[in-house]
C-alpha cells in the first residue's frame, strides 16, 4: 500500500513546475523575406554601383537619414567585397546596381512598405513599449544595369532600441546587413 501511494506524493511537485515560454530580448528578434534569383550574379563579372535613385531612409530625425544610408552602404560594400564583388562607378558600366532603403515603423508602416516595395516581412511590434523599441526595416535590392525592376530583393525587420549609442547602432547595422546578404553567392 505504501508503494502505491509514493507516486502520488510527487504529483504536487509536477503541478508546481510550470513551463514558460522564454521570449528573446526584443532587439534580437528579426524577420527576413527574400525574393528573386541570383543566377545573374554568377554569370556577371561581379561589378556593381549604387542605384542612382534608390537610397532612402525614413527616420524620426531627417538629419540622421543621410548618416544611416552612409552606414548601410559602408556595410553593404564590406560584405560585397568579402564575397568577391567589386564596386565601380556608373561610368565604369557596372553589371548590376544596388539600392537600399530603411525605415522606422513610426515613419512607414508595413502596408506602405508592401505598396512601395512589393514585400512584407510582417513582424509584430504590438507587445513592445514604443518608448523603448521601434520596428526597423531594411531593404536591399539588386537591379540589372539596364532593367527598371529588381532581379533580387531582401527585406529584413528587427526591433531597434530607441536610445543606444552611435557605435552600437553601427554594429547593429553591420550585423543586419551581413544577415540580409548571406543569401548572395560567393564569387
Amino acid at each position: 500500500m505504501r508503494l502505491k501511494l509514493l507516486p502520488f506524493l510527487f504529483l504536487p511537485l509536477l503541478f508546481a513546475c510550470v513551463s514558460a515560454e522564454q521570449t528573446r530580448a526584443p532587439e534580437t528578434r528579426s524577420t527576413t523575406v527574400v525574393t528573386g534569383d541570383t543566377e545573374y550574379l554568377e554569370s556577371s563579372s561581379g561589378r556593381y554601383a549604387w542605384h542612382p535613385s534608390l537610397g532612402q531612409a525614413h527616420l524620426n530625425k531627417a538629419e540622421n537619414e543621410d548618416l544611416l544610408i552612409s552606414e548601410l552602404r559602408k556595410s553593404i560594400s564590406k560584405v560585397m567585397a568579402e564575397k568577391g564583388y567589386t564596386q565601380v562607378s556608373m561610368q565604369q558600366q557596372p553589371d548590376f546596381l544596388i539600392g537600399v532603403g530603411a525605415a522606422l515603423e513610426s515613419q512607414m508602416s508595413d502596408q506602405q512598405i508592401l505598396e512601395r516595395a512589393g514585400m512584407m516581412a510582417g513582424m509584430s511590434s504590438d507587445s513592445l513599449d514604443p518608448e523603448l523599441y521601434q520596428k526597423g526595416s531594411i531593404m536591399v535590392a539588386l537591379f540589372q544595369a539596364e532593367d527598371t525592376g529588381p532581379f533580387w530583393r531582401v527585406l529584413g525587420q528587427g526591433m531597434a532600441p530607441t536610445d543606444i549609442p552611435l557605435s552600437e547602432r553601427k554594429l547593429r547595422i553591420e550585423s543586419a546587413i551581413e544577415r540580409l546578404l548571406q543569401y548572395l553567392p560567393q564569387r
